[in-house]
C-alpha cells in the first residue's frame, strides 16, 4: 500500500521543489550513530547502506534463481505448451 502524504520517488527526480520532509529525531540519532558531522552524510550514508543492501538482495535472489535452473529445479514446460 502506498502512502499519499509521501512524495512519489519519481516527484523528487523530477520536481526538485517536492517538499523532503525527514523525521528530525532519526536524522540525530542516524549522525550519532555514524559519527556523522553532518546531516547531509549521515542521509549519504544512510542510502548508501539502503543501496547496497538492496543490490546484495538482488544478487541473491538472481544466484539463488540460475541454482535452480541449473539443477532443473525449474519447469518451463508451461511456457512450451503455450508457444504451441
Amino acid at each position: 500500500m502506498i502512502d499519499r502524504q509521501e512524495p512519489e520517488m519519481t516527484d523528487l527526480a523530477t520536481k526538485p521543489e517536492a517538499d523532503v520532509e525527514i523525521d528530525a529525531e532519526l536524522l540525530a540519532e542516524a549522525e550519532r550513530q555514524g559519527s556523522h558531522r553532518t546531516p547531509n552524510r549521515a542521509l549519504n550514508a544512510a542510502l548508501r547502506v539502503y543501496v547496497e543492501i538492496a543490490r546484495a538482495k538482488r544478487q541473491a535472489a538472481g544466484e539463488a534463481l540460475k541454482k535452480m535452473a541449473d539443477s532443473g529445479e525449474l519447469d518451463f514446460s508451461a511456457f512450451d505448451e503455450v508457444s504451441e
